[in-house]
């Protein structure tokens, strides 16, 4: 499993293994559970996360 990012979109601290979700197929995130779930229950509310995430796929040519 390839996690698309190194940082939470969110705090900017690195990720932790037990904050991981699926977006649009792949493998992303998070510093805390918290923000995980937050971004899972929330996804059309935080176009932020969003933002970071497409931009982080399409520069890794995923």
């Amino acid at each position: 499993m390839e996690i698309v990012n190194r940082f939470c979109p969110r705090s900017g601290k690195p990720i932790e293994q037990d904050s991981l979700a699926d977006y649009e197929g792949f493998t992303v995130g998070f510093c805390n559970t918290e923000c995980r779930d937050d971004f899972i229950q929330h996804i059309n509310e935080r176009p932020g996360d969003k933002i970071y995430f497409d931009i982080l796929i399409k520069e890794r040519g995923l």
